[in-house]
């Protein structure tokens, strides 16, 4: 079998016993396992060692073809998400709790919290840019971020005593798939959308992030160790991917 090349991306199609045909994006890594995503768009993707056969990937899709049909039908079903107009009268979420957006001419830039509303004041000149009021939020998204990610950073940490690592350094940033990475220099990246949630859920990534500070992998001993710091962690996650869904198809 010809070397395959890390990384790249192709287009292919299964065909099930039963005759119905899927479609699904194929990507080759150096990676030891085959894996096998749905997405919430019902697209799916497979992830494949870089020799492997593709006799062998098609039995694998076919042997989790009942689990497979199951989740597409279930994120199709789900309702469209109405995309966010950024116009007064519109609620979203912060810290998992909703707030009233106002917004009104004035002579600057700016946002702040004010009784459960988010009074944005811009200028004409910036109303005329299409992402002038969604800019000026995300500024104070990541203001607020900066605020409450590094609090709930060292909250979890101190919660984690037999840990045995150093505290680790802080980054945010927009992510499109990710709530949270964590790499093996001990920083710890999170997507900033996270702010939208509630602490809960912002806990449960932050400690999940640091249990990678031990075991850098999804084996059964980090589910163990993840287990031990927050054990009702699947509720959490549940939440997060409930909210994330139904708000901002995320």
């Amino acid at each position: 079998m010809p070397k395959q090349k890390a990384g790249s991306e192709e287009w292919c199609e299964y065909r099930h016993d039963d005759g119905e045909t899927l479609g699904f994006r194929f990507v080759r890594s150096a990676r030891k396992t085959l894996a096998l995503y749905v997405n919430r768009d019902g697209s799916v993707l497979v992830r494949a060692p870089l020799r492997m056969a593709m006799s062998h990937v098609f039995l694998f899709m076919r042997e989790r073809w009942l689990w497979l049909v199951a989740q597409r039908s279930h994120f199709l079903a789900q309702p469209v998400v109405v995309p966010f107009a950024y116009r007064s009268g519109e609620e979203f979420l912060h810290l998992g709790e909703y707030l009233l957006l106002r917004v009104e001419m004035a002579g600057r830039n700016q946002a702040r919290l004010v009784d459960g509303e988010l009074q944005v004041s811009i200028t004409a000149e910036r109303m005329a840019d299409p992402h002038g009021i969604s800019g000026i939020i995300e500024l104070w998204q990541r203001r607020e971020a900066k605020r409450v990610f590094p609090l709930r950073l060292a909250a979890c940490y101190g919660f984690m005593p037999d840990l045995q690592r150093p505290f680790p350094a802080l980054k945010i940033r927009k992510m499109r798939a990710r709530w949270g990475s964590c790499a093996k220099d001990g920083l710890i990246t999170l997507n900033l959308d996270l702010i939208k949630m509630p602490v809960e859920c912002i806990d449960y990534v932050v400690t999940h992030e640091l249990c990678h500070l031990v075991e850098f992998n999804h084996s059964a001993r980090f589910y163990e160790l993840q287990s031990r710091y927050i054990p009702d962690w699947k509720a959490r996650r549940q939440r997060l991917d409930l909210l994330a869904r139904q708000q901002y198809g995320l």
